[in-house]
């Protein structure tokens, strides 16, 4: 470990950018930092030529999605999103997309007893928000009204 050096480290991080894989090529150098603080903790190494090797990789591009910003088009979206045809989860899943403005994955992952159509609530389990705090989607008619007519 004590052996490797900024410049065979580059080496190796440069094969990778010459892939076009740039955001790999960062994770792998992040990753080589742990292992080599890792291996200065432990007395395996004396340095971490990694930390030398900021700003010596291609900067990663960032990437915008597209989305609707026109009011017409979106009404356009909801009408496709309703007269959707597909299976029940998918169908119900897009329908409350929209209502409760929550994370693909927040929606995906949603569970039955997460669900209190009484009180019209839908009480989010903290560990799968992004801020792990737990969250309270209160529901108005129209989301309620998707919700029952979603449960199996």
């Amino acid at each position: 470990m004590g052996k490797v050096t900024a410049p065979e480290l580059l080496a190796c991080l440069r094969r990778i950018e010459a892939r076009v894989a740039i955001e790999t090529a960062h994770r792998a150098l992040q990753n080589c930092g742990q292992v080599f603080r890792y291996a200065m903790a432990t007395g395996r190494a004396e340095r971490d030529p990694a930390a030398d090797l900021r700003g010596a990789l291609a900067p990663v591009k960032e990437t915008h999605y597209a989305a609707i910003t026109d009011p017409k088009a979106m009404g356009g979206l909801l009408r496709a999103i309703d007269e959707y045809q597909g299976a029940l989860p998918t169908r119900c899943a897009l329908r409350l997309a929209p209502l409760t403005f929550v994370r693909p994955g927040e929606l995906r992952k949603a569970e039955w007893a997460e669900f209190d159509l009484d009180r019209a609530e839908w009480n989010i389990a903290a560990i799968r928000m992004k801020l792990a705090s737990p969250t309270w989607c209160h529901c108005h008619a129209r989301r309620s009204s998707v919700c029952g007519s979603c449960i199996p």
